[in-house]
């Protein structure tokens, strides 16, 4: 998540008026859409019978981006906020990184 997060910073640092949101639901059954083989069947039999619904993920993030604040990230997982590690505060740093993941991409 550090890396996400500081791309978040740098992309409202480059666009304050969005409201920024990085959203990590936990298990949600519709990754596992789709025919699988018996052994791919027997991997993810656990997940998919506790993953949640995509809708209940949906909720939980919507009043997190109807309250968050334009111009500053939040992190929730599964409904809850998670404080961003201090170190994906710098707005150097998270440019620095943005430069850097540009620079790999166009090689």
């Amino acid at each position: 998540m550090p890396f996400n997060a500081a791309l978040a910073v740098d992309f409202v640092g480059r666009h304050p008026a969005v409201r920024y949101e990085n959203n990590f639901p936990g298990t949600v059954t519709t990754i596992f859409a789709g025919d699988y083989d018996e052994a791919e069947t027997a991997q993810i039999s656990r997940p998919r019978a506790t993953g949640g619904p995509a809708e209940t993920a949906a909720k939980e993030a919507l009043p997190f981006l109807d309250s968050g604040t334009p111009g500053r990230p939040v992190a929730v997982r599964e409904g809850s906020a998670v404080p961003l590690a201090p170190q994906t505060s710098s707005l150097a740093d998270a440019r620095g990184l943005h430069n850097y993941t540009r620079e790999v991409l166009a090689r």
